[in-house]
């Protein structure tokens, strides 16, 4: 057999192979949830049941469904996991065993463990009841883009919560791949999870799903009222050397006799967001107090902690969300104000 034949033979094998694997690319599964590109869900993040602990990274190897809200909800949270116990009833008791559905009250101060539990087995006797401190479900709220908001109660003391209605799907590594909305149907849903947990997300829909736009790890949490306080300190103490803009001095990347520079910018351009809160606080209360070559005066006479907090989310609700996501990093504790700072004088910038 001539070589030439065998190029040939060789070429149409290798024609024939890529047009099979397009066709398939072209006609892979159609998830009737929306597939997400989404980095690694951060595992650390950990809640309490009636249990114990609940952390997302003790359920590698399986799927997770989160599900997010309160057990006073009058509608839209038992109509939803209802659905979801409809859909696991569709399923195998071995396609049952690798799923696990977790309900999150973001009202804690009502949904203790114990009544999660009993909420949570009314759909299904292996489903989780969770919760946690404001601050580790405002963690796992902002890492996952969930929207929730407390409202103000009424005579008697209740109040309803407004809040994000997806199921949110974790795959088997940890991952964040897709999400179901309230209009989706329980068949729908059990025939994601039986393709998911028999092959997982295809490459074909990740990279038609478009590329990520929030790289989830963890999210600080601006408050906007923190926020427009914060801008009226920065403008009362900040503007002057870091600008109106927080882009800093234009010459700030010139290094000084003293090792020091001008005041770089605080936005998204400058390097701001590589530091932890607390490195940052001390900054701001000591300035050249400290052992660094810095020419910025200490703040420590004249902003309380809670200040310096409202201060720091205002700038950084001038950064990308991937700075916003490094900085949360460091989870810092952020210190509570007396009384309530937003009616004092000094959060409002001067005339």
């Amino acid at each position: 057999m001539s070589r030439r034949v065998l190029f040939f033979g060789a070429a149409l094998i290798f024609l024939l192979a890529g047009g099979l694997l397009w066709n398939g690319f072209m006609q892979s599964y159609e998830f009737h949830g929306s597939v997400l590109q989404v980095p690694k869900q951060e595992g650390s993040i950990v809640l309490r049941s009636a249990a114990g602990p609940v952390q997302l990274s003790d359920h590698r190897g399986e799927i997770v469904l989160l599900y997010f809200g309160y057990t006073s909800c009058p509608d839209v949270c038992p109509t939803s996991l209802a659905k979801l116990k409809a859909a696991m009833s569709q399923l195998s008791p071995e396609e049952t065993a690798q799923v696990q559905v977790i309900f999150v009250s973001v009202d804690p101060e009502r949904d203790t463990p114990e009544k999660l539990e009993q909420y949570a087995h009314v759909f299904g006797s292996d489903f989780i009841g969770a919760s946690g401190t404001r601050a580790e479900i405002d963690l796992i709220t902002g890492s996952l883009g969930v929207i929730y908001k407390i409202n103000e109660p009424d005579e008697d003391g209740n109040y309803t919560v407004d809040h994000s209605s997806f199921v949110y799907v974790i795959d088997r590594q940890g991952y964040l791949v897709m999400n179901w909305t309230h209009e989706s149907q329980p068949d729908e849903i059990s025939a994601d999870l039986r393709y998911l947990l028999e092959h997982g997300i295809p490459i074909s829909a990740q990279l038609l799903a478009g590329p990520t736009q929030t790289p989830v790890i963890c999210s600080l949490t601006l408050v906007p009222e923190h926020v427009d306080a914060g801008q009226g300190l920065y403008e009362r103490h900040c503007t002057q050397c870091h600008g109106a803009d927080l882009a800093g001095n234009p010459a700030w990347q010139t290094e000084l006799e003293d090792g020091s520079h001008l005041p770089p910018p605080l936005n998204n351009t400058g390097s701001a967001w590589k530091y932890s809160e607390q490195d940052l606080t001390e900054i701001i209360r000591e300035g050249r107090n400290l052992d660094k070559p810095l020419h910025m005066p200490a703040f420590k006479e004249k902003l309380e902690d809670w200040e310096i907090h409202y201060l720091l989310e205002y700038v950084a609700s001038s950064w990308d969300v991937s700075q916003q996501n490094y900085q949360a990093g460091f989870l810092t504790l952020t210190p509570q104000p007396a009384g309530d700072p937003m009616q004092m004088d000094m959060v409002t910038p001067m005339p």
